[in-house]
């Protein structure tokens, strides 16, 4: 978390379940940026849509005098975006990790994670850079989420189960223990997964296919 002001960036639900995390922690909320310019001077809440980001005013304000979470709901922009911030604003996005989460004494809990409420990390856990975790889920001992990837809420990653980069494990799913999804895999809803799945692949079902 952070001391200083944060600029969330995205107007959607995403943000504001972001927005609530960093209000439930007391960490105060400057304001929203989006490039939808209807949406500028509108207000989320209490909390203002300050303009998008080539407003130079509010986007300068990033990593100097404000913090940033990019809650953009579509992969692709968000990763581009966290790339632009880094490179650009020579900073990196904070944590949003809810406070009914529980997280042991994990073995790497990079930068720009999301952790819904209730979620369990076990120990020895990896929880790579800009990382989103959904509500109620449980990351066992010994586990690893790697770069962007996404679990659903309510899901179960398996003891050392390894999740490679950008994968997408969809709601209410099972990853049994030292299974391997593969960078950029994505795994339906509800799915138990009892076998490695490879990268760039589709899976579902109980026991997941790869379709």
């Amino acid at each position: 978390m952070t001391s200083l002001p944060v600029i969330i960036i995205g107007v959607n639900p995403f943000a504001l379940e972001v927005a609530h995390i960093f209000q439930q922690n007391n960490v105060v909320i400057y304001g929203f940026l989006d490039d939808d310019v209807k949406k500028k001077d509108t207000m989320i809440g209490e909390i203002p849509v300050l303009g998008t980001t080539e407003d130079e005013s509010y986007w300068g304000l990033i990593g100097k005098s404000c913090a940033v979470f990019v809650a953009l709901e579509n992969p692709t922009e968000r990763k581009k975006m966290i790339e632009l911030i880094e490179e650009d604003r020579k900073t990196k996005p904070v944590h949003a990790i809810h406070p009914s989460a529980q997280i042991a004494n994990v073995k790497s809990l990079a930068y720009g994670i999301f952790i819904g409420a209730n979620v369990v990390v076990g120990a020895e856990t990896k929880i790579a850079d800009h990382v989103i975790v959904g509500p109620g889920s449980i990351i066992e001992t010994g586990a690893s989420v790697e770069e962007f990837s996404q679990i659903g809420a309510g899901s179960v990653i398996g003891k050392e189960a390894q999740i490679d980069k950008n994968a997408f494990i969809g709601i209410h799913s099972t990853i049994v223990g030292s299974i391997k999804i593969g960078k950029g895999a994505t795994i339906g809803a509800g799915s138990v997964v009892i076998e490695n799945i490879p990268a760039s692949k589709r899976a579902f079902g109980n026991p997941a296919k790869i379709l």
